[in-house]
C-alpha cells in the first residue's frame, strides 16, 4: 500500500523498517516527520487548518489502531502500524550504529536531559547533543536562542516533543532555519516515557492494540477523548465496494 487518506491527510503506508530507511535518505532537505492518530485525524476533520499542517511532513506515519481501523473501513488497508515512539527509538538504535547525532526538544524542566541519560545508558555509543525544555516563548527572541543553540549542536536528529499541534506547528514555522538537520520528527510525550516519567503499555495492551487503554488508565484525564476517538470511527465513510447494497 502506498500513501493514502483519511479525512484528507496523508498516511503513509509503510514499515517500521522502511520509514527508518526513507527518513535517512539523502535528499537535501530535512524529513519531515508527523504521527497523526486518532485524535489528530479527527481534529482535523473538523478544522481544516490542521489537515494542511499534517500535510505539510515528507513522511506521516499511521499511529494507533483506530488509524488502522479506519483505513481498513474505507478500503484502503495500510501495511502497519508505526508507532512514533518506536520509530524514535529504532531511529535512535540507528543513529548509534551510524554515528548520528541527536537533539531532544520538549517536555517540562529537567525532562530532556533526564531522557538522555536513560537513553544513554541504553545505548552507550549514542550521541545525544543537546537538550532543551519544551515551555519556552515560541515567538521571539527565545525562539531564537533556541534555533541558535540547536543549530550550534549540529544534530542529525531533531525530535520535537511539544504535543500536537504545537510541535507540528512550531516544525513547520522553523523549518527554514533548520535546513541543515537531517530529520525532524514531532513524537509527543516521548521525552515522558524516555525519562521514565511514564511507562508504556505493556506488551499484552500493545498487542492487541489497546495502548490507548492504559493511558488511559494510567493519565485519567484522558478519558475525555472517547468521544472524540468514536466519532473520529463513526465519521469515517465504509467502502461501498466491501458493503454492497441488497438486491431488491
Amino acid at each position: 500500500m502506498g500513501q493514502i487518506r483519511i479525512y484528507g491527510v496523508k498516511i503513509d503506508g509503510t514499515t517500521l523498517q522502511r520509514a527508518i530507511e526513507e527518513a535517512l535518505t539523502e535528499t537535501g532537505e530535512p524529513c519531515v516527520v508527523f504521527t497523526p492518530n486518532a485524535i489528530m485525524l479527527e481534529q482535523c476533520r473538523r478544522d481544516d487548518t490542521l489537515r494542511d499542517l499534517l500535510n505539510r511532513s515528507s513522511l506521516s506515519l499511521p499511529d494507533g489502531a483506530g488509524v488502522l481501523l479506519a483505513a481498513k473501513k474505507q478500503g484502503t488497508p495500510l501495511d502497519a502500524r508505526v508507532a512514533g515512539i518506536d520509530f524514535g527509538e529504532s531511529l535512535i538504535a540507528t543513529a548509534e550504529a551510524r554515528g548520528l547525532r541527536v537533539f531532544l526538544l520538549g517536555g517540562g524542566e529537567g525532562v530532556a536531559d533526564t531522557a538522555a541519560r536513560e537513553l544513554q545508558k541504553k545505548h552507550p555509543r549514542l550521541c545525544i547533543c543537546g537538550t532543551t525544555w519544551g515551555y519556552f516563548d515560541r515567538n521571539g527572541a527565545e525562539n531564537v536562542r533556541v534555533i541558535s543553540y540547536i543549530r550550534a549542536c549540529r544534530p542529525h536528529i531533531l525530535f520535537v516533543c511539544l504535543g500536537f499541534p504545537l510541535q507540528e506547528r512550531w516544525i513547520v514555522d522553523n523549518l527554514h532555519l533548520l535546513e541543515d538537520i537531517q530529520v525532524i520528527a514531532g513524537l509527543g510525550g516521548s521525552l515522558d516515557v524516555w525519562s521514565g516519567r511514564l511507562r508504556r503499555a505493556p506488551a499484552l495492551f500493545s498487542g492487541m492494540g489497546l495502548e490507548w487503554a492504559w493511558r488511559m488508565l494510567c493519565q485519567p484525564r484522558r478519558m475525555a477523548s472517547i468521544p472524540r476517538m468514536v466519532s473520529f470511527l463513526r465519521h469515517v465513510p465504509r467502502n461501498a465496494m466491501l458493503n454492497p447494497p441488497k438486491e431488491r
